[in-house]
């Protein structure tokens, strides 16, 4: 995040400095991390070059969860198929490559 923030801003300040326009749009989808599933991401991973024993591991992290919601008495177990802890927060060093 910080890598690509740093590089947003270069390029901004470059097309200040050349007296040009410079748009930016951005794009937050909510839930994103939430809703994916495992192998769509671990999918993803590979494909995007992430290396093979970091794919390992977020894929070992992430399968065989189990929620439990409890009220009073009464509990709920279910397997998550989906989603991340923290909102994907833990991968992201993972697979950002260093200096950008």
């Amino acid at each position: 995040m910080e890598t690509a923030l740093h590089q947003l801003v270069i390029w901004a300040e470059k097309a200040l400095d050349q007296q040009e326009i410079a748009l930016g749009i951005f794009l937050d989808i909510e839930g994103a991390f939430d809703n994916t599933a495992y192998d769509s991401m671990c999918s993803a991973f590979t494909t995007h070059g992430v290396d093979q024993t970091i794919v390992r591991w977020i894929t070992a992290t992430l399968e065989g969860r189990v929620d439990t919601a409890a009220l009073g008495d009464v509990s709920r177990s279910v397997a998550v198929f989906r989603g991340c802890p923290t909102g994907g927060s833990f991968i992201t060093p993972l697979i950002v490559p260093c200096g950008g």
